[in-house]
């Protein structure tokens, strides 16, 4: 063999080490994963929410913790039997929460545009009286 091709083997070699080595990592964090402490489902769920998703989780969980943790926990399986995909925004977890009959109550604000100024409803009316 010239050096050249004792040059590659070695290269390769190291490679192949590499990629088992990487194999190996993934195959124990896996099994930690499993053997471990259960998922939280509640943080498992936070991880796909998107917009005001959280907003509406944060509040079913102070009015209602054991329906939306219940919730989130059928969520998450629904996720890992692959029925769900993709990120749930606040709209359709709200929604899903009234369908379910969990009526989620979220504070409301209004506000107003004026000459580049934010302002609240209340401050508004207080300026025109």
């Amino acid at each position: 063999m010239s050096e050249e091709d004792l040059e590659l083997e070695l290269i390769k070699r190291r490679k192949l080490l590499e990629l088992q080595r990487k194999l190996l990592l993934q195959k124990a964090a896996s099994k930690e994963r499993e053997e471990g402490k259960p998922e939280d489902p509640i943080e498992f769920l936070r991880a796909r929410l998107v917009d005001r998703g959280e907003e509406v989780l944060n509040a079913a969980l102070r009015q209602f913790p054991e329906a939306a943790k219940f919730v989130a926990k059928q969520l998450m399986m629904l996720y890992k039997m692959g029925k769900l995909k993709g990120t749930i925004d606040g709209v359709t977890l709200y929604n899903l929460f009234h369908r379910l009959g969990i009526p989620v109550r979220l504070e409301t604000k209004i506000r107003i545009v004026k000459n580049g100024k934010v302002m609240s409803l209340a401050e508004k009316l207080r300026e025109e009286l």
